[in-house]
């Protein structure tokens, strides 16, 4: 027979049907400079170690579906059919007020009753990683007339409003007031039936979503990932969530869990040699080291009323 050396993706010849890889060969006498003689090691079937025409892609296939959101891998596969341009949805604008009279910017010193705002910059966060732009409006007071003239300002400018309650109640019971008093339909839920975060409140106005967070961090980080982060997708044209990291661990403890509530504890996860165990961080949802030391959230059913010590649960990644 006859070979010819084909280097990695070139063109076999068209009398050719297979390749055999160049450590499985060697030459009779001399070096591998043609002409000369092999000796094949490894037997070789029709068409092993050859891609056939379409193999990857076939001709007239759709290569990536409307809303699909675009990874490394995608890229590459785009370049590799010479395609260097494509049409993609903007980037949401996401309109972030702080409010109530307590609240501070972080980089100041707090006095007697004062917070730092947290809730603006960690939902900055994640909605940069969702892939939005985060618009800050800063801290808004306790006064029903400056929210609604700072939301109906933000709300022009954006594609989505996000508030954050201050700690009074009477911050949170305005925030409804605000949602309903910017347009149609205005609030569609106030109260969800998860914990922490049971106060948040969701509406949309002239088709842009509007969120209402609760005042305390964790609760604000919890529902602003349920909440807000899918709709920053959806505002990109996105089908379908990406696959967020879940995990199984064996739980280290018991946790006690209210029935027709779903909880989210913050666990700090080890591995051993049966696997991750699931170390519940507890704390207050005004504490945020519950979850800067954790390493994601162990959900507890809906109704499930708990979970025992060394029984298997689900938990989110952050």
């Amino acid at each position: 027979g006859q070979a010819a050396i084909v280097h990695t993706g070139g063109m076999i010849p068209d009398t050719a049907d297979a390749v055999v890889p160049i450590e499985h060969t060697q030459a009779m006498a001399g070096d591998m400079n043609p002409p000369f003689e092999i000796e094949v090691f490894k037997a070789v079937a029709v068409g092993q170690n050859v891609l056939q025409v379409g193999e990857d892609v076939a001709l007239d296939s759709e290569v990536l579906p409307t809303g699909h959101l675009l990874r490394p891998q995608d890229l590459g596969g785009l370049l590799a059919l010479g395609i260097t341009e494509v049409e993609v949805s903007h980037r949401p604008r996401v309109g972030i007020l702080a409010t109530g009279d307590e609240v501070i910017p972080p980089q100041e010193m707090t006095g007697p009753g004062q917070i730092r705002d947290i809730n603006s910059y960690t939902t900055a966060g994640l909605t940069q990683q969702a892939g939005g732009i985060p618009v800050l409006g800063g801290i808004v007071p306790d006064d029903l007339a400056a929210l609604q003239t700072a939301a109906a300002d933000m709300l022009a400018r954006c594609d989505m409003l996000v508030m954050s309650a201050g700690s009074s109640v009477s911050v949170r019971d305005v925030t409804v007031e605000v949602v309903d008093g910017l347009g149609e339909p205005g609030v569609l839920l106030h109260g969800v039936a998860t914990r922490p975060g049971k106060p948040t409140i969701v509406g949309v106005v002239d088709n842009k979503p509007v969120i209402g967070l609760p005042g305390n961090p964790v609760s604000a980080m919890v529902q602003y990932d349920m909440f807000g982060v899918p709709a920053i997708y959806r505002l990109q044209g996105a089908l379908t969530m990406p696959r967020r990291g879940l995990v199984w661990a064996r739980l280290s403890q018991n946790i006690a869990s209210e029935s027709g509530r779903e909880d989210y504890i913050p666990a700090r996860l080890e591995e051993g040699e049966e696997g991750l165990t699931a170390v519940p961080v507890f704390g207050k949802s005004n504490l945020i080291y519950t979850l800067v030391n954790a390493d994601g959230l162990i959900k507890v059913p809906l109704n499930k009323g708990g979970l025992l010590a060394g029984e298997w649960g689900e938990v989110r990644l952050f």
